[in-house]
């Protein structure tokens, strides 16, 4: 069987190549190699930090039949560049590897990269026919696939689809161009530059989609994917939202369809193929139900390598954490709180210092401050000065780019990371769960607050890198928002961040 094939290979290599070294490497690497022999999916949470690539390129290499493998693009150049070629030389294996957007030849035996928003794209496509079903798929980064998701199933009108309409409707044309400045007067007024389409706003584009939906010619995209849409389902307000995107000084206008779910457009995918979908910090949960959910996944075998497990063991560092009681986010009072806890606790960190703030006021202030402080040490939302810099930034861009920095010393998280209602993309998703009396709250805010906390602070669990020396120092979490320790989810929340030594007073703290 692949299985044992696989075990004995990969045991081989490790011996020779100690420093590729996963405590769960072998583990991983059979569930991947049983799935791909049984056609059976298979869902795999892992620690960040890319150790795990290891345990499904092996499987996927050693396997007879074609591959898909859908990784990112700096994934792809890691995977192209360093691991298949160390495994092919080592184990003088010759599938065949093939990089392209799309399916090369029916006859076509290798193991096939794309980019998993390309393969969505494709497969979310309607009419789409050029991509293969039945293939085992391997899926990487997994944490993302939602946001994949939503952006290739979200067309976007912009001012020159506007004039494509006019001239396919020249007798209209008068009464689209005054559709298109209604709509752009009203959302310019709206005081946040993204958000839902009201009921006064869908009247002026009622007049727009009613041209399409009844023109029965051919119709350019993105007019004919909307066409399409609205005419296939039932009741298209429940399952699209209309959203805008507006900028004041342009006064350019951008309108957005999205899906307010995804589990009805993805669960036809994972019907035509076994898929085996790997990411970190995916859920609450071992079985991953909440997640599953969401996603439209099938039944499937889960496993979990929870962050932390096994690093003690192989020398990382050890992870402290701290919970001051300080007012609420929302509370008047939580800014100066806030900026005096952060003057307090950043001068005792000897190295690079993270300070997680995604408020946009809040964040801008919390960076002058700092700056008046702490002088050109401090940046915001930009690289950072040097090895003890103080990097000011949001969620998605230290979760983008934590790969490439050094490993903190000192995270401080100002608030818990709950999507934002004032993403239109989250009202939206808020609005269908409470249409179809589901709990929204725990069944979406707070996995995702969940897996973002879990994310941000996994590379603080690593084990020292090149620049460090060998025993690492410990790293510290502070989390000064204070629901974390004063409402009930808030053991939800910790229970996420694995292991942690807890520490009350802040004169404990670096000793």
């Amino acid at each position: 069987m692949i299985e044992v094939e696989v075990h004995q290979q990969l045991r081989q290599l490790l011996r020779q190549s100690p420093e590729a070294l996963w405590p769960h490497q072998l583990t991983m690497a059979r569930m991947v190699a049983r799935g791909l022999r049984l056609g059976r999916s298979t869902l795999i949470q892992v620690p960040a930090g890319g150790q795990h690539r290891l345990s499904y390129l092996l499987p996927a290499l050693m396997w007879p039949n074609p591959t898909l493998l859908c990784a990112t693009a700096p994934v792809q150049a890691q995977i192209l560049g360093e691991e298949i070629p160390w495994l092919q030389h080592t184990l003088q294996l010759h599938k065949p590897v093939l990089q392209k957007d799309r399916w090369p030849d029916p006859d076509f035996q290798g193991l096939l990269l794309v980019d998993p928003l390309d393969w969505l794209q494709a497969r979310l496509r309607k009419g789409s026919s050029q991509v293969p079903t039945g293939i085992p798929l391997i899926l990487d980064g997994a944490e993302d696939l939602e946001d994949w998701a939503y952006q290739a199933l979200t067309v976007t009108l912009e001012a020159s689809h506007w004039q494509q309409l006019r001239q396919l409707f020249p007798a209209e044309a008068e009464q689209l161009s005054q559709v298109q400045v209604n709509l752009s007067l009203q959302l310019l007024r709206r005081p946040l530059a993204r958000c839902l389409l009201q009921a006064d706003e869908l009247v002026h584009l009622d007049a727009a989609l009613s041209l399409v939906t009844g023109y029965p010619g051919w119709l350019p995209d993105p007019w004919d994917q909307i066409r399409w849409r609205l005419s296939s389902e039932r009741d298209p307000v429940s399952h699209w939202i209309w959203w805008a995107e507006t900028d004041r000084e342009t006064g350019r206008l951008s309108l957005h369809h999205s899906p307010t779910a995804l589990h009805d457009w993805l669960a036809p995918i994972w019907a035509t193929q076994p898929v085996v979908i790997i990411g970190e910090a995916l859920d609450l949960d071992r079985q991953a139900e909440t997640y599953r959910r969401r996603l439209g996944l099938p039944d499937l075998t889960p496993l979990r390598f929870a962050s932390g497990e096994g690093w003690p063991r192989s020398g990382g560092a050890e992870l402290s954490l701290y919970l001051p009681r300080l007012p609420l986010p929302n509370s008047p009072l939580f800014r100066d709180h806030l900026l005096q806890e952060l003057k307090k606790l950043i001068p005792q960190a000897q190295g690079f210092v993270v300070v997680l703030v995604s408020d946009q006021p809040l964040q801008a202030q919390v960076g002058a401050a700092l700056a008046a402080e702490f002088g050109s040490r401090v940046r915001v939302n930009s690289p950072f000065p040097g090895e003890k810099g103080i990097l000011v930034c949001d969620w998605p861009y230290w979760l983008h780019h934590k790969a490439g920095l050094p490993r903190p010393e000192l995270m401080v998280i100002a608030t818990l990371p709950f999507p934002s209602v004032e993403d239109p993309r989250v009202a939206g998703r808020v609005q269908y769960l409470q249409r179809t009396q589901q709990d929204w709250f725990r069944q979406y805010l707070l996995p995702v607050a969940a897996a973002q906390l879990q994310r941000a602070v996994a590379p603080l669990r690593q084990g020292p890198d090149s620049r460090e020396e060998s025993s690492s120092p410990t790293r510290w979490v502070a989390i000064l928002d204070s629901r974390i320790i004063a409402r009930s989810y808030g053991v939800s929340l910790l229970n996420a961040l694995g292991p942690t030594l807890r520490v009350e007073q802040r004169s404990q703290l670096f000793v």
